[in-house]
């Protein structure tokens, strides 16, 4: 019997389970979409996290499209502070993703 089950999803679904399946990925969001545009530096201290372990999540977060960055990662100098905001449009459609596939209808 296999240790890790890793029953075949979508890429779509895949990506939701990626983005909403961390507990700080899931808070992040939250207070991204409830109070707004934020540093690395607020939102660890509104979720009682460490800076370093929220800015490895806003990476992956904004590797899948949800959360975007001022100014964007293309044009971000070293030292630079950054403000994150929540992609409230994409962050919707993967959860319905999420939801679909739960119900056993997803793609």
């Amino acid at each position: 019997m296999p240790k890790y089950a890793r029953p075949a999803h979508s890429e779509s679904v895949e990506a939701a389970i990626e983005a909403f399946g961390n507990r700080v990925r899931v808070a992040i969001l939250g207070e991204l979409r409830q109070h707004g545009p934020a540093t690395r530096g607020e939102l660890a201290a509104r979720i009682d996290s460490a800076e370093k372990t929220v800015q490895t999540h806003l990476r992956t977060l904004e590797r899948l499209g949800l959360v975007r960055s001022d100014p964007p990662p293309e044009t971000r100098k070293s030292g630079q502070r950054v403000r994150y905001s929540a992609n409230s449009p994409e962050i919707d459609v993967r959860l319905e993703v999420l939801v679909a596939a739960v119900r056993g209808q997803a793609n």
